[in-house]
């Protein structure tokens, strides 16, 4: 199962915590490491899904926006 970003967020936090304590053996702390470089890619990834999901409704509502306008225009020219 994928995470989603709230949960992969949560889980770095955790992961972040544990690093930053001082009785964290070096095995450990490698595979927190590891652990929370995948987090953060996750993390990225969703973001960069997200981001772009709403420039492509921004667009969206722009080019409708524009239409409607283009329409109203020519309904009051008539």
């Amino acid at each position: 199962m994928e995470l989603n970003f709230e949960q992969a967020l949560a889980e770095l936090e955790k992961v972040v915590e544990r690093l930053q304590q001082p009785d964290v053996p070096l095995e450990e702390a490698i595979a927190l490491y590891r652990r929370g470089t995948e987090l953060a890619q996750r993390s990225e990834s969703l973001l960069g899904d997200a981001e772009l999901q709403v420039q492509q409704l921004t667009q969206a509502v722009r080019e409708r926006f524009t239409e409607y306008a283009v329409e109203e225009e020519a309904a009051e020219e008539e």
